[in-house]
């Protein structure tokens, strides 16, 4: 089945979320075409549910009994599957769903060189004082030892670097946020690896 279009020769593939086109076709294109081909092939498949049974995943039409997820995806001989659930998460939602996935795959596809340069930032932020994070995600990760807080930090990062190319965004506030000269430094790290496409403002 080829699919519904979309950017960076993306395709889409819908089971029952007739507007996955609106809500997907702007944050996918919103993505740097660089960092799109560092993914390289992506099949974005909209589905209305997506259960857990082990270590097995399945697309449902009904609310999964157990556990449920709002993303999945297989990596192929082919390239990325990516599976996003549709049903019970608003379109927004939806859409930063697939940058933040975008966000977990581009970080192991970068070279040392981008990896250790990330890392020397977030020395650097830590020396500076900062002591919030850019998500949840990536600030639970900095107060762990147990995971691989450079890794998830980089990619909420990404994710949210292309989430202000996409639209206008709201800097949150308090200890545990990171400051917006912070978040600024690393928008400017990252727009020298992924440069937002023409006509795209990251700063206003």
């Amino acid at each position: 089945m080829p699919g519904i279009p979309l950017s960076h020769g993306w395709t889409l593939h819908t089971l029952g979320a007739g507007d996955a086109v609106d809500v997907l076709g702007e944050p996918a294109a919103a993505v740097p075409s660089t960092l799109a081909n560092l993914l390289g092939p992506l099949r974005l498949y909209a589905v209305p549910y997506i259960g857990c049974q082990g270590s097995r995943f399945f697309a449902a039409w009904e609310p999964p009994t157990g556990e449920d997820h709002s993303s999945v995806w297989l990596e192929l001989a082919d390239g990325i599957h990516l599976f996003l659930a549709f049903e019970g998460s608003t379109a927004h939602d939806t859409g930063f769903e697939l940058l933040a996935a975008v966000g977990e795959l581009a970080v192991p596809r970068l070279d040392d060189a981008r990896f250790s340069a990330y890392a020397r930032l977030l020395a650097r932020e830590l020396a500076e004082g900062a002591s919030g994070e850019i998500d949840e995600d990536a600030f639970a990760a900095k107060q762990s030892a147990a995971v691989d807080y450079t890794a998830v930090s980089l990619a909420s990062t990404i994710a949210e670097y292309v989430h202000a190319l996409w639209h206008d965004v709201e800097l949150r506030q308090g200890p545990e946020h990171l400051g917006p000269q912070w978040i600024r430094r690393r928008f400017e790290l990252l727009a020298e690896w992924f440069p937002p496409h023409s006509g795209q403002q990251l700063f206003r």
